[in-house]
């Protein structure tokens, strides 16, 4: 679970404020953190319908969380629980080479024990893949085309992904990555006795078809 797990990612990476970032091949931008935060919460509804979650902080404010459909091991949850909770999430974009498969979302998740409190995590990539209409590069401007056929014109704000810009064209297509990672304890259950971990990886997603 996060908050909007499977968000829309390209603007979110483009527009996000300066972050740190981690190094990866020549034909992308630096992976940039975009998040990174710890909080003690208390569960306080708990949709089956739309998988979310509503969690209410210390300062009494709330937070939506989704659980993607894909992600079914992990700790049951009921409201009232008191849990702590850590968000981390990084973003990238590569140039994707010509007759490349779609790129693939995926999901994974997993349940035990920290402390003897029930704990789980959960990893998800979100993956899509959009297309360059203009770019330019002076400007920090890039204008892209999704796989809804929403043109957006976008100013990449951060350092660390202004790189990118000159090595794209118009047509290029771009895989742009989104990984969210959650882990959480309940901390009002406790266990006695032998614990253990299960894991559930790799759930993938249906790819999206790009736009043209």
């Amino acid at each position: 679970m996060t908050r909007r797990l499977l968000r829309p990612a390209l603007t979110a990476l483009l527009f996000a404020a300066p972050a740190s970032t981690l190094p990866i091949s020549r034909a992308a931008a630096q992976a940039v953190i975009t998040g990174n935060q710890s909080m003690t919460a208390t569960v306080e509804t708990i949709d089956p319908e739309t998988r979310t979650v509503l969690l209410r902080d210390k300062k009494g404010g709330l937070l939506n969380l989704t659980i993607p459909k894909d992600a079914k091991n992990l700790p049951h949850l009921e409201a009232g629980d008191q849990i702590s909770v850590r968000f981390f999430q990084t973003m990238a974009a590569d140039i994707a080479a010509p007759g490349t498969p779609l790129p693939e979302s995926t999901v994974s998740s997993a349940k035990g024990y920290a402390r003897r409190h029930p704990h789980g995590t959960l990893v998800s990539f979100q993956r899509q893949r959009v297309k360059v209409v203009t770019v330019d590069a002076a400007a920090h401007k890039v204008t892209i085309i999704d796989h809804a056929d929403i043109t957006r014109t976008i100013t990449v704000r951060q350092k660390a992904l202004q790189p990118l810009l000159n090595s794209l064209k118009t047509g290029d297509d771009v895989d742009v990555t989104t990984m969210d990672a959650v882990s959480f304890s309940v901390l009002n259950r406790t266990v006695n006795g032998d614990v253990s971990v299960t894991e559930k990886t790799g759930e993938q997603t249906p790819a999206v078809t790009p736009a043209h």
